[in-house]
């Protein structure tokens, strides 16, 4: 039984909350991991408002990717009860969390970007849900953008059936979204995890370097059987500015097939090759407006996908161990719409929205139609 059917007097993909009388939780040790390039210009505002946060149990680590910018020595001076463990090279973002997540000592443990700021009560909030549902395994805040808090960055990711993933409601107004409910996906740059769920289904890639990591391991985690949740009274502030560099793309495509090809069962691939078709179809057609270095970063996926097939199938076997939900199950978390806020101009995201979504709709229905298991 999925999240969001556990109460029925709750919407169609919603969850009643305790705010009528909610009980108090109790406070388990919270280990929030920021992970550090750099980013001196960031955490003098980030770490400020952790520490000043109402959560009464926490550690925070700082991990440091080899930043050249003094802010080991600046977090040393003004905040020197933070863990910070040094790393000789960047390890990118999914190593260098992976790194945390073995110092970490709580029994559920954050993840943030360095560039965030989070209200006082974002981890009672998130804790408070976590202590309500406990099928949910990782649970994300509403995301606001640092500039325009008036706007929404994430409220958890949506993943569609072509495997693309886009900001939920990024753009919208902050009041929308004012339901606690389950998600395809947690954000990366603001989530907690439970520990125990993180030893089950394991840590990061750390092969995917940056980017689609979050979504790899939210889906990991609903194929063992756990449940994404997106908290909205739990906020938090992020300095978003949408970038599709060559190397993004890079990542972003190849890690999206990796993913995709460890996470469903062989049948399930085959019927989802339409959908996978179309994926190619929007993705070539945005990148050819974008310049020859992106449609060559999105080429150069493709080896590097044949590249690791070896590792794919090994690692393969580890994911399909974690099984406890059918691949239709997990499809059901999947939406037939694509968001392209920030992505163009907006006359250009509408048209191709407008295009595009009819045609993602469709494919979504006939895939879903044919699988059973």
């Amino acid at each position: 039984m999925s999240l969001a059917t556990e109460q029925s007097a709750a919407p169609s993909g919603a969850l009643s909350t305790f705010d009528a009388a909610r009980r108090r939780p109790r406070w388990p040790l919270v280990s929030i991991v920021v992970v550090n390039t750099s980013e001196l210009h960031h955490l003098r505002r980030c770490l400020p408002a952790l520490y000043g946060q109402r959560y009464p149990q926490f550690e925070i680590i700082v991990v440091d990717n080899a930043s050249t910018d003094g802010s080991v020595a600046w977090i040393e001076e003004h905040f020197p009860q933070t863990h910070v463990v040094r790393n000789n090279h960047n390890l990118g973002y999914a190593g260098a969390n992976n790194v945390g997540f073995e110092q970490a000592r709580g029994e559920l443990i954050a993840v943030l970007n360095p560039d965030t700021q989070v209200d006082p009560d974002w981890l009672v909030e998130i804790v408070e849900a976590l202590d309500a549902y406990p099928r949910a395994g990782l649970a994300t805040p509403k995301i606001v953008q640092m500039d325009r808090p008036e706007r929404i960055n994430a409220c958890g990711n949506d993943v569609t059936i072509t495997g693309l993933t886009f900001c939920r409601g990024l753009d919208q107004p902050a009041e929308a979204y004012a339901t606690t409910q389950r998600v395809a996906a947690v954000s990366g740059a603001a989530f907690v995890i439970r520990k125990q769920v993180l030893d089950e289904i394991g840590p990061f890639d750390e092969s995917f370097f940056v980017y689609f990591e979050d979504t790899d391991l939210s889906l990991r985690a609903i194929l063992a059987g756990h449940e994404c949740l997106f908290v909205p009274q739990s906020v938090v502030r992020h300095k978003y500015a949408f970038k599709l560099s060559p190397r993004k793309c890079f990542f972003q495509e190849r890690n999206r097939y990796v993913a995709l090809l460890r996470l469903f069962r062989w049948p399930t691939i085959i019927a989802l090759a339409p959908a996978l078709l179309l994926s190619e179809f929007i993705v070539w057609g945005y990148l050819v407006l974008r310049g020859p270095r992106a449609m060559w970063a999105k080429f150069t996926s493709y080896f590097a996908v044949l590249a690791a097939a070896g590792q794919i199938v090994r690692q393969r076997q580890r994911v399909q161990a974690l099984r406890r939900v059918s691949d239709r199950e997990i499809l059901e978390h999947f939406g037939n719409r694509l968001t392209l806020a920030h992505t163009a101009s907006p006359w250009f995201e509408r048209l191709a929205e407008a295009v595009l979504n009819p045609l993602v709709f469709a494919v979504g229905i006939g895939t879903r139609l044919v699988i059973r298991w």
